[in-house]
């Protein structure tokens, strides 16, 4: 798992566990923040109920001769602008900033600009003991509700924050031990192509000089194997190369004739083909690309490479190139279901039989990408049932 992998892998692991997060803490803030309006609604009903029983109990006291109870209301509420109204809405005594209308009075709370005036012995239901209904004015609590929302989006960033954090760490040392393990392979993979450059020269150097015409027939075979053998080996420390060292492949652009450069790959990989016995048909046209020469030689041999490793024994590759396309078609052998999303990341393998490190395809996706060549694998039905695998290149004319 690269670094790049291992962010995706965490940012998908929290996207689905914060996602799920926000949805059940808004749930719960949601009906906090109605339980908490209305707490805020009721506990001004109550303070004005307080009033309003106050109020009665002085018309009470005064046998509720309003004109002789008003002195000794307005004494202790001075500050309070209040309404007696007969039950059928007759005003006694106001000093609202407005008298509520029929609607209002029966629906005994309404608004008149900041202010919200209230029957308060109407919530949560209206009591029929009084005698008079009794409208209080008092200051909307709109400010206070909004105060309180403020608060609890505080609380729900600071949660949600807590929840991100809490569940980044769990990841991290989950893919921990992971990555750890990766970092070693990697390690490995660099070790190992210092190390294979020198003794691989020397073999392929000895292979190249020896001399077999007076070699037995049996004798040339080997040497033909061991040859092949240091080819794919060769091929082996290409890949290492490019992928864990790509400062030292040359990056020059220069117009290439793809059609020259494929065909002279296909000359290259001609052992391998005949190792397999694997057909080989292609339909080639002239075509440029302005690109490295050393990178676009290591597109087409892993795309090869491929091909021939799951090609099953006397199968078929195809090859097409022509302007802008570059299609590789070849017969599978019998690997199943190939994971087509996964298949272009590093250390991903069709099967763990076929060996090699998984980094082929993975290479030849980052040079696609590096030349915005849009590339993607398919499986596909032949005429006769069998299942052929293909990867298509496609670029614009314009290089």
């Amino acid at each position: 798992m690269s670094a790049s992998s291992s962010t995706k892998t965490i940012a998908k692991i929290l996207t689905l566990y914060l996602g799920t997060s926000i949805v059940l803490l808004c749930w719960v803030f949601y009906f906090l923040h109605k339980k908490e309006t209305r707490n805020i609604f009721l506990t001004q009903v109550a303070t004005l109920r307080e009033v309003s029983t106050e109020i009665n109990e002085i018309l009470k006291k005064h046998k509720f001769e309003v004109q002789s109870a008003l002195p000794e209301i307005l004494k202790n509420h001075a500050d309070m602008s209040f309404g007696i109204f007969e039950r059928d809405g007759e005003v006694l005594y106001s000093s609202l900033l407005a008298n509520p209308d029929k609607k209002q009075f029966n629906e005994g709370i309404y608004d008149v600009g900041n202010k919200v005036i209230m029957d308060p012995e109407g919530f949560p239901h209206r009591n029929k003991r009084v005698k008079y209904r009794i409208f209080i004015q008092d200051d909307k609590v709109d400010s206070e509700i909004m105060l309180n929302n403020i608060k609890l989006g505080a609380y729900f960033v600071a949660i949600l924050l807590l929840m991100g954090a809490v569940a980044f760490v769990l990841v991290k040392l989950f893919l921990k031990p992971i990555n750890a393990h990766i970092q070693q392979l990697d390690t490995f993979i660099k070790d190992a192509t210092h190390e294979i450059n020198t003794p691989l020269s020397i073999i392929l150097m000895s292979i190249e000089t020896l001399k077999t015409h007076n070699l037995e027939q049996e004798d040339k075979k080997k040497i033909a194997r061991i040859k092949l053998a240091s080819l794919q080996l060769g091929q082996v420390y290409q890949a290492l190369v490019a992928s864990n060292f790509p400062h030292s492949i040359e990056q020059t652009r220069n117009i290439l004739e793809l059609d020259s450069l494929l065909n002279e790959r296909l000359e290259f990989f001609a052992p391998f083909f005949s190792q397999k016995k694997l057909q080989i048909q292609s339909d080639i046209k002239p075509t440029q690309l302005r690109a490295s020469r050393e990178k676009i030689i290591t597109l087409f041999d892993n795309l090869l490479n491929n091909a021939i490793k799951y090609t099953k024994k006397s199968g078929l590759i195809s090859l097409k190139l022509e302007s802008g396309l570059f299609e590789i078609t070849n017969t599978s052998a019998g690997l199943g279901v190939v994971d087509t999303e996964r298949i272009f990341e590093r250390y991903e393998r069709f099967n763990r039989e076929s060996g090699g490190f998984g980094i082929g395809l993975s290479l030849v996706k980052q040079i696609c990408d590096e030349y915005k060549i849009a590339i993607n694998a398919q499986e596909l039905i032949a005429q006769n049932s069998e299942i052929m695998v293909r990867f298509s290149l496609r670029w614009g004319n314009e290089r």
